[in-house]
């Protein structure tokens, strides 16, 4: 840097002082300038990036809850369609849909299928433990009452079968009965079976076997088969 000193002698004291040339001065104002103006662009950037970081940090908290609100919309409909889907839309009169050929079929096939797991050995005692057959389902359906079996949810009629184990008879006296009824909950039906025969000296003894199924497109469905007594 150059610079120029000059004595000045003022009531006897001397000393030297010392001058920047012009063009310097003009240069550090320059200086001075610019840094000024860099500081304001760069608290000015400062305050657009934050208005930028804020509006970008609204939006996406909006597509948040835009979000969230799209599946709890769609959690709710699958909801409601999963009740409007188990809200049983049958009724007991469709019992009297095994008139149908092709329908009784398949529930004598589920009969027989279930039978051979339940005794793989074939060793069920069939003079207690009486399955429901051809002709006495047809026998049933035509005395089903169709007022009484609508009003009551059920509807039962006793039969005399005529089947006892040995060493026991069967007397008309102790009634076998075949007996239907509805869960409206679920759209299922429960058919019973009653077997009775003589114990001596006087009284009536029972068993019993139970179906439970649905009747869904023309088909026997969630089948199945209980023993009691």
């Amino acid at each position: 840097m150059n610079r120029k000193y000059k004595k000045q002698n003022h009531s006897g004291i001397s000393h030297r002082v010392c001058y920047y040339p012009l063009p310097h001065i003009k240069k550090m104002k320059t200086l001075i300038y610019i840094l000024t103006v860099l500081t304001i662009i760069g608290c000015s950037n400062s305050n657009d990036n934050g208005r930028v970081s804020e509006t970008i940090e609204t939006e996406s908290q909006s597509l948040t809850d835009s979000t969230i609100e799209v599946e709890e919309t769609q959690t709710a409909n699958n909801e409601v369609e999963q009740i409007e889907s188990s809200k049983c839309s049958g009724t007991i009169s469709d019992f009297l849909k095994l008139n149908h050929q092709d329908l009784q079929t398949d529930l004598f096939e589920k009969i027989d299928s279930i039978r051979k797991v339940q005794y793989p050995e074939n060793d069920q005692e069939t003079s207690i433990m009486v399955d429901l057959t051809a002709e006495y389902l047809t026998r049933f359906l035509n005395d089903i009452d169709a007022d009484s079996l609508t009003k009551n949810q059920r509807f039962e009629k006793e039969y005399h079968f005529n089947i006892a184990p040995e060493g026991f008879t069967d007397p008309t006296d102790c009634k076998d009965k075949i007996a239907v009824s509805f869960d409206d909950k679920d759209c299922s039906f429960r058919l019973n079976i009653y077997n009775t025969f003589l114990v001596e000296p006087n009284w009536c003894t029972e068993s019993m076997v139970v179906y439970g199924f649905k009747i869904k497109n023309s088909r026997i469905i969630d089948f199945w088969r209980q023993e009691a007594g």
